[in-house]
């Protein structure tokens, strides 16, 4: 007998345990959500988009240069018109405000 109690303890440690389905859909919800915004934001994203971006950071950046004191500035050459150039210049070629 000691054999068929040996051989029931096997079969109950042979049996897997049950595993939560949860935990595939915990990661995989939020990688595939984050993969789909991904993609959406590389079709809607353009060339003329991305070069529009530059030039209103372009602008900022010289407002701000311009604001600070002569002393502390990057460039001192750079004067309230070289703004108001860059900013002319981002009106006539998207016709939009930057």
């Amino acid at each position: 007998m000691p054999s068929s109690a040996a051989s029931t303890a096997g079969a109950q440690a042979v049996a897997p345990a049950p595993r939560s389905r949860l935990v595939p859909w915990l990661i995989g919800l939020p990688v595939g959500a984050f993969a789909v915004l991904m993609v959406v934001g590389q079709l809607l994203s353009t060339p003329e988009s991305s070069n529009q971006w530059v030039a209103r950071e372009a602008i900022k950046v010289c407002n701000k240069e311009v604001a600070r004191a002569p002393e502390d500035r990057k460039r001192p050459d750079l004067t309230p018109k070289d703004c108001a150039d860059l900013d002319a210049a981002f009106r006539s070629q998207y016709g939009t405000e930057p």
